[in-house]
């Protein structure tokens, strides 16, 4: 009997590099699409807590406001001041704050900005009407920016409508 070198053939090897190309080329774009629908979700979710702050406003003739804290990544909702937290819709004895580095499902979106006139949160008077935090109205539209994974979303509160949209 004669000894044999154990290893692989080159022919063996080519055919698991193609394999794995494959997979990789066929993977890739999903993995683009993750993070493009984590970060559409996390702005649909700031989107409907600035909708939501808005809508308490006018339902208890009570400001209410979202401040954003950027270097932490997170924020919250408030009722009158910014240190009397809003109550948590879908959790009640909760306050309503949302932590992006909690590891939860936004982890790796990113609060880039938030500017609502010189200020990093908004505030609503009961007519639903956006002021800055300084309780100055509004004179353009404010914004956050949201960025995971290389893409970027942008959350606009319209001046005098406090109409919201995610572009």
């Amino acid at each position: 009997m004669r000894g044999r070198a154990a290893g692989f053939t080159m022919i063996e090897l080519a055919l698991v590099v193609t394999i794995l190309g494959l997979l990789v080329w066929v993977a890739y774009p999903r993995f683009e699409t993750y993070y493009e629908v984590k970060l559409d979700a996390a702005a649909r979710r700031v989107a409907a807590d600035l909708r939501y702050a808005q809508n308490r406003s006018i339902g208890t003739r009570t400001a209410h406001g979202v401040l954003f804290e950027p270097a932490l990544g997170r924020y919250r909702v408030y009722a009158s001041t910014p240190a009397t937290p809003a109550v948590d819709p879908g959790d009640p004895g909760k306050p309503l704050l949302v932590d992006f580095n909690s590891g939860g499902e936004f982890r790796g979106v990113v609060i880039e900005s938030a500017s609502f006139g010189s200020t990093p949160g908004v505030q609503y008077d009961y007519f639903g009407v956006p002021l800055d935090t300084a309780r100055v109205e509004l004179a353009s539209a404010g914004r956050v920016v949201l960025t995971c994974g290389g893409y970027a979303d942008t959350v606009e509160v319209a001046p005098g409508t406090g109409r919201v949209a995610v572009r």
